[in-house]
């Protein structure tokens, strides 16, 4: 029995505009929790707010009861583009957050060799950016997001800019990591096809201003099928949510 870890309820505008319309759901502790809309209907700045980089016109995030602080809570932000700095080698990038947070040396070197062999890195501690290709440097970024051992990990379409196969490729990846770490994950993304395959739930949102449009809980067995029956049946259903034209 899972317990809930996040509360959202929240209404954001900028200037006149209306972007995000009283919207309302919770994340359980270890969910996988995909959300998906139209390009332009607010994920990023729900994303933002949701990790406490933005605040709310009106109403809350809360994490077991508070309300959500970076400053005190443990979150990690994995973002659209690759994020690596660029005079830093991989292993002095994973670890950027332990020593931001002023975790012992040699621990946490420890820990960033452990997250990179986690996302499959395995010698290239010493490489830097340049020389690694696009999807290496997201797998980089989800090292990085894990090594602090969040406790609320937030992905804003990460694989976004990457081609097909290593898109696909990734979401393998991703799937393997959170069935070792079995962290609790909000995935924002316009791709369907990739939330059908990553969720435990779905929650689909609106065009802008975004609402909560329908939630979806995905009960497909693991790892999921993109030919079967079933995934196509519910791809189908949620694309005639999403207002979306694929």
């Amino acid at each position: 029995m899972t317990s809930q870890l996040v509360d959202v309820n929240i209404s954001k505008k900028f200037s006149k505009m209306d972007v995000l319309n009283d919207i309302s759901f919770t994340v359980q502790e270890n969910e996988f929790l995909v959300i998906v809309g139209p390009t332009g209907c607010g994920k990023t700045t729900l994303g933002n707010i949701l990790a406490g980089i933005e605040k709310p016109t009106t109403g809350h995030v809360r994490i077991r009861g508070e309300e959500i602080d970076p400053h005190i809570h443990n979150i990690s932000y994995v973002f659209q583009e690759p994020s690596c700095i660029p005079w830093y080698t991989m292993i002095q990038d994973v670890t950027m957050g332990l020593t931001i947070r002023g975790d012992d040396k040699t621990k946490s070197v420890a820990r960033g060799k452990e997250v990179l062999k986690l996302v499959d890195m395995v010698g290239f501690e010493d490489y830097y950016p340049w020389q690694i290709s696009g999807g290496m440097k997201q797998r980089v970024a989800i090292a990085r997001a894990y090594a602090t051992n969040p406790d609320f990990l937030i992905m804003d379409e990460p694989f976004g800019h990457l081609d097909a196969q290593t898109r696909y490729l990734m979401q393998i990846e991703i799937m393997r990591i959170w069935g070792q770490e079995k962290k609790t994950v909000v995935f924002i993304t316009n791709n369907i096809e990739e939330g059908v395959y990553l969720a435990s739930r779905i929650i689909v949102l609106s065009k802008l201003p975004a609402r909560v449009k329908a939630e979806y809980k995905v009960d497909l067995p693991r790892p999921r099928d993109l030919t079967s029956p079933e995934f196509l049946k519910a791809r189908a259903e949620i694309t005639k949510e999403c207002e979306v034209v694929e």
